[in-house]
């Protein structure tokens, strides 16, 4: 199923984070079904200069940017105007081998 890189900026107001921080447990208990039923590979929060949460960065499978456009206007953080702005893009998680792997071909070296 084709994978999308969900980038989104939380509102700026003075109340915002407040507003992150009560909306959170249901943005978390929807992220941990989302991840069982397979739609969330990996998400995170982006963090300000100060160590507070500003955004997240998920990424998802769906069937089209159109549907996961949808999936994540349906969100806590979208409902209750936590996140002001979202993008979706095409993405595809990178399967990289680690370095004992029997296939890991070698970096060649300069010179």
């Amino acid at each position: 199923m084709p994978q999308f890189l969900i980038l989104a900026n939380d509102y700026t107001d003075a109340y915002a984070l407040e507003r992150r921080l009560a909306i959170r447990p249901q943005h978390l208990e929807r992220m941990s079904v989302e991840k069982a039923a397979g739609n969330v590979v990996f998400a995170g929060a982006k963090l300000g200069d100060d160590g507070n949460m500003v955004g997240s960065m998920l990424v998802i499978s769906a069937d089209s940017v159109a549907a996961a456009r949808q999936w994540a206007q349906q969100d806590p953080y979208v409902t209750e105007k936590v996140w002001e702005s979202v993008e979706v893009l095409p993405f595809k998680v990178a399967e990289i081998p680690t370095a004992d792997a029997p296939n890991h071909a070698p970096t060649p070296k300069a010179g």
